[in-house]
């Protein structure tokens, strides 16, 4: 089996959220289970800043953007494991200080991009006469690919036994556009229609990738329920519902080699279930760097986006009352203007109990992992969410809402004595967020059962094997139903 990822971000390249890390350790985990995979996606302006080893020469290709040719290039990277990545370059589109758009919003030629992306993809694929068995899309920024691959793309030859598998990350983000914009696509009017990419008058690439892929997919099981119910589909939960049989759920894995408090190189101590001394130090190491004393108050971390769906406006909500309980807040992040302002002001309103940096900074985020005694995550809805699942194995307890991946993952310690590694609440409220909250101090406030927490967090396994041998269950899924056409 051949199989090629398309995703517009993957770790160590470029990143904003778990879709990247997702991108970047899959194809490592099925190549550890004999499925050949290559990963391509977009030449940005931080991949420069990566270590990279360039493979011969750039493979010229040409993309039809709208009425005109847009020239470009792919690079072939070729990774110490001997994984082969393809890097899609144009400047014009890609060379930006930020990968879609800045605090303030989207790029406004978003849809002209990621056009040049996709058809960039299949261009270079029949020129070079690559086969792949599979083609697997993540998100709306590639999910033009299947939606391609049935239309403008059916006849082409390099294309003939290609099944695809479009993986919904998050439905939130949809691809959204304005209709003029749907001649960029190259995509005739026929497919401006409901059971097509219209979209109570616009163009929504996600839709086109969840109507055209052979197989679709989200990144828990709860979620690909969730979103079936109008109040997680963002609109397109009737599309999802009529295609549940073609619909599965699987959780992300966690790559261990990377995210392991026994081998980090990013903390101060390394430590294991088997010794957590370790992680007293990382505490330490944790107050000192947000200037406050050492001592043993509840060290509660955030690490994330600045957004209502992260739970934001709950933080906001909750946030005089988390300053007087007995414990530190670190929080960690960007995203909207008005969250970043407002948590913002928080930190400055109590500098005692409250520290905020406004960053996307691996290292402090890694400090924090291993420093704080419990993860807060009230998030909105959550498709599977990555940061619960690190938390586990780094002895972070998660203080979570009872959604999305979220559900999947972490156990609730009181409603589950003997199997409970976390805290979980249930109504969207700052009243149910505090009560987690409260419940997780009286936990901390006994040792001995609050290490018995940690430790069953700790050996928790949500390492990337499992979730991959369901994924190569998928591709053959939709393999199977591209023979049957």
């Amino acid at each position: 089996m051949k199989v090629l990822q398309v995703a517009a971000e993957a770790v160590p390249y470029a990143k904003t959220g778990g879709l990247a890390d997702v991108a970047g350790a899959l194809p490592k985990a099925l190549r550890g289970l004999g499925v050949e995979t290559d990963l391509i996606l977009p030449f940005y302006r931080d991949v420069r800043g990566c270590r990279l080893y360039f493979r011969g020469s750039p493979e010229e290709i040409s993309v039809r953007v709208g009425d005109k040719e847009e020239p470009g290039a792919v690079e072939e990277v070729r990774e110490a494991s001997g994984a082969r990545v393809f890097l899609v370059r144009n400047d014009r589109y890609f060379d930006r200080e930020f990968l879609y758009g800045t605090r303030d919003g989207d790029y406004g030629d978003n849809c002209e991009r990621f056009t040049f992306f996709c058809r960039g993809v299949i261009e270079w694929i029949m020129q070079t006469g690559r086969r792949y068995d599979v083609i697997h899309c993540h998100d709306w920024q590639t999910a033009l690919i299947p939606v391609y691959m049935k239309t403008l793309y059916a006849d082409a030859e390099s294309l003939a036994d290609a099944a695809s598998v479009f993986t919904v990350h998050n439905l939130g983000y949809q691809g959204l556009f304005y209709d003029n914009d749907l001649p960029t696509t190259g995509l005739g009017w026929d497919l401006f229609t409901h059971k097509g990419l219209e979209f109570y008058g616009r163009v929504n690439l996600m839709k086109g990738g969840l109507v055209f892929g052979d197989i679709l997919s989200t990144v828990s099981e709860t979620y690909s329920r969730e979103i079936q119910k109008e109040e997680f589909g963002y609109g397109l939960e009737g599309v999802l519902y009529e295609r549940r049989k073609e619909l599965f759920g699987i959780v992300n894995g966690a790559d261990y080699e990377e995210w392991n408090p026994a081998t980090d190189r990013w903390i101060t101590a390394n430590y294991s279930a088997g010794d957590l001394s370790g992680k007293a130090a990382c505490r330490r190491d944790l107050l000192a760097e947000f200037g406050f004393p050492d001592g043993d108050d509840f060290i509660i971390g955030i690490i994330g986006r600045f957004t209502s769906q992260k739970g934001f406006d709950l933080i906001e909500r909750a946030g005089d009352w988390l300053a007087g309980q007995p414990l530190r807040l670190v929080i960690i992040g960007s995203g909207e203007r008005r969250y970043e302002e407002s948590i913002i002001g928080l930190g400055r309103k109590y500098p005692e109990r409250i520290a905020v940096r406004v960053a996307y900074d691996t290292a402090l985020a890694r400090k924090i992992e291993a420093g704080m005694d419990a993860c807060l995550m009230p998030s909105r809805y959550e498709p599977c969410g990555l940061n619960q699942i690190y938390s586990l194995k780094y002895g972070a307890v998660p203080i979570v809402r009872n959604t999305g991946g979220l559900a999947d993952t972490v156990v609730d310690a009181d409603l589950y004595p003997k199997d409970g590694d976390g805290f979980i609440f249930n109504e969207y409220s700052p009243e149910a967020l505090k009560g987690a909250v409260s419940r997780a101090l009286a936990a901390f406030a006994d040792r001995s059962r609050w290490k018995a927490i940690i430790l069953r967090g700790m050996k928790k396994d949500f390492s990337w094997d499992a979730s991959a041998r369901k994924y190569i269950g998928l591709y053959e899924k939709a393999i199977g139903r591209r023979r049957k056409r």
